[in-house]
């Protein structure tokens, strides 16, 4: 071997033993650093025709299973989905109480018939109407901060969806100008493993807030996209946009996450109609799409369906009773119903009128099924009735009925064993005459109305409605404008218009439009605009039919007793009208608990509950229905907080694993600059040898 070999081989060595000393440093500098990933220093021998002539670096890789990342980054998405939804799971927790709270939705109720229960024992006392008015006051007042802090938390998973959406173009950005200098950095036989280490830490942090897909192209590039195929980071780089609302309400349409190409040369963003939302399967995004769109709509329509019961059960019972003295007049809710529409009742309804005393002046039977078809038949037949006592008007959807002296009052009580009906409600019941509490919105959209019925919505006007399925992601839209004569026309419109492919649109029994998923999915409607209107009543399609869950959930809203009785308590009606008495007779009695008691007895009084927010249909007490759904809430909270605690067990076993592999052992690192040390000494000793030798040879010439 010759001198100067021996000076190569020496040289080649030091350089060598220099770097995997500087790579082993680094290790040893980044044992703490999340993550991280150890280098290894790989050697090849150097051949010159057949003889070794030295050792070089054939590179510097970073240690990993590809498998377990993979599976690392699958199992990080799917933690952080839940451990963002546990958060939101905890926080409504928080806001319901413990169930043997006051304060909590059953406390109220309880609170409420405890009031009335009282109240029943002595209907004359103002001191208790006004405690039962109260309590009455506190539960919507309860019920209504849940439904608005249901919201608010459906704008802070809005909001933090926005953030999210900046952190992915920022990391993607990153990505995309990373995989360039690797490129560089492999062609020139370089070290890329600092920079595929910076990669890889985006790609991690990116794995936690949405699945992803990541194929390696060769020359240490990669593409990354999501589990179901959209494009991240590719030949070009995908933009996501999402502009948040600035307020949320129950009618808020979110618009969708787009995802956006961008030009290769300008860098200027490429329209596109593609979304995301419906294409995730795991990351904090989509834990935060299901809260915003699935999770905190179901709880507020939960929270909508008690409110509409307790509405429901109070104003039913309410208007079969009357107060002593009678009101001078009742006037209801609007209908939207005009005094030609068919008024498609059966049965028997009295309407009274009585003096201060509570003796009748005059009194009418109507059986529905013996006067005319229409709604001003009913009217004209209770006007000839009451002989000039009374008079019943229908002004703009709002039915009224009025006694023609000042001192006297109004009563409309259900004829016994022949009650009258339309949808399952009372006369008095149905147009709202002698309601005890309102709310922002009606609680009962069964209209009685048939197919064949006229419509009466002003042609021309329009309804752009959506279908959107159970997680919110939209899958038609229609614009409906007004035409034809009956509701038939306007369900043909829509069976026939693009939603048709979607659902078939019918009306129930009772008048309740109804659409059902041809595909045996879940699929809700969302109205975005509507102009349309009932002639004069105002009243437009949507609200007519209550289309859409906004309509439901706002049934928590605004509950409340009536101003009218809030005011003056003595309004409260908790007797009930004598049917047998004769003109002359006294017909509403001083004292009379019969109406307090039918409110008392709606404590134990079954309901017919809908279906609601993943709370199956019931038929139970409205406290049952309480206890339902804090129940149902609480068992949302133990899954969330359980998959989170699954998905973090198992991402921290394959971290685990993965970090065995690829991880940083500080007495392996230790004892290879040793190694690394005593080579590079070796090296150095023989590089001083040849020196020697050198010198050796020249003092000899």
């Amino acid at each position: 071997m010759s001198i100067n070999s021996i000076i190569n081989n020496s040289l080649t060595g030091l350089f060598t033993n220099q770097a995997a000393l500087r790579t082993t440093s680094s290790n040893i500098a980044n044992i703490n650093t999340p993550g991280y990933a150890r280098q290894v220093l790989q050697q090849e021998t150097i051949v010159n025709g057949g003889i070794v002539g030295g050792v070089k670096i054939s590179g510097i890789v970073r240690v990993v299973d590809r498998f377990l990342v993979k599976a690392s980054y699958d199992a990080n998405a799917d933690y952080s989905r839940y451990e963002v939804e546990n958060a939101f799971q905890s926080r409504i927790q928080s806001l319901l109480g413990r169930p043997d709270q006051n304060n909590s939705l059953s406390g109220r109720i309880d609170e409420v018939f405890n009031s009335v229960s009282e109240l029943a024992l002595n209907p004359l006392s103002a001191i208790l109407k006004e405690g039962t008015i109260s309590s009455i006051n506190r539960f919507g007042e309860e019920i209504e901060s849940l439904s608005e802090k249901i919201q608010a938390m459906r704008l802070d998973a809005s909001n933090m969806i926005a953030e999210r959406v900046d952190r992915i173009n920022a990391l993607t950005q990153r990505i995309e100008s990373l995989n360039p200098l690797i490129v560089k950095e492999t062609l020139t036989g370089g070290n890329p493993s600092g920079l595929i280490e910076n990669r890889a830490q985006a790609l991690t942090e990116l794995s936690s807030i949405i699945d992803l897909n990541i194929t390696d192209t060769g020359n240490n590039v990669v593409q990354v996209s999501t589990s179901s195929g959209i494009a991240l980071v590719g030949v070009t780089r995908s933009l996501l946009q999402y502009s948040p609302p600035g307020s949320v309400a129950s009618s808020t349409p979110f618009p969708p996450i787009t995802v956006h190409q961008l030009d290769p040369v300008s860098g200027a963003v490429r329209p596109s109609n593609l979304q995301l939302d419906g294409e995730l399967t795991s990351g904090e995004l989509k834990g935060l799409l299901i809260l915003r769109d699935k999770d905190l709509p179901e709880i507020s329509l939960q929270l909508g369906s008690l409110a509409a019961g307790f509405n429901n059960e109070l104003n039913r019972v309410s208007n079969l009773n009357t107060s002593v003295p009678a009101p001078n007049n009742l006037t209801g809710i609007n209908t939207g119903l005009f005094a030609s529409d068919p008024h498609n009742f059966t049965g028997e309804s009295v309407f009274a009128v009585t003096d201060s005393a509570g003796d009748l002046i005059a009194k009418v039977n109507i059986d529905f099924g013996a006067i005319g078809t229409t709604v001003g038949d009913v009217i004209t037949a209770v006007n000839a009735g009451l002989a000039g006592a009374g008079t019943m008007t229908l002004t703009n959807g709002v039915m009224s009925l009025t006694a023609t002296a000042a001192t006297n009052g109004v009563s409309i009580a259900q004829v016994d064993g022949n009650e009258s009906s339309r949808a399952g409600r009372g006369f008095s019941y149905f147009f709202g005459m002698n309601n005890l509490v309102e709310a922002r919105v009606p609680s009962n959209f069964e209209t009685g109305v048939t197919a064949a019925d006229p419509h009466g919505f002003t042609p021309g006007g329009t309804m752009q409605l959506d279908i959107n399925d159970a997680n919110g992601v939209k899958l038609g839209t229609y614009n409906l404008t007004i035409a034809g004569t009956s509701f038939n026309d306007i369900l043909t419109d829509l069976n026939a218009s693009p939603l048709g492919s979607l659902a078939t649109f019918s009306l129930s029994s009772t008048g309740e439009l109804v659409a059902t998923s041809n595909s045996g999915a879940d699929i809700k409607l969302h109205v975005k605009t509507d102009s349309t209107a009932r002639g004069a009543t105002d009243v437009s399609l949507s609200s007519f039919f209550g289309i859409g869950d906004a309509f439901r959930m706002d049934a928590a809203l605004g509950l409340k007793v009536r101003p009218v009785i809030e005011n003056n308590p003595s309004l409260m009606a908790l007797a009930r009208l004598d049917q047998t008495a004769l003109v002359g007779e006294n017909a509403l009695s001083v004292g009379d608990q019969s109406g307090a008691l039918a409110l008392k007895s709606l404590e134990t009084t079954v309901y017919k509950f809908s279906r609601a927010g993943g709370l199956n249909a019931a038929t139970v007490t409205l406290a049952q229905y309480s206890a339902n759904l804090l129940a149902n809430l609480g068992l949302r909270a133990e899954l969330a907080e359980s998959k989170m605690s699954d998905n973090k067990s198992l991402s921290e076993e394959l971290n685990r694993k993965s970090a065995d592999i690829s991880g940083v052992n500080m007495d392996e690192e230790l004892g290879n600059m040793v190694i690394y040390q005593n080579a590079y000494s070796a090296s150095a000793r023989l590089l001083n040898t040849a020196k020697e030798m050198f010198d050796t040879i020249l003092r000899i010439v």
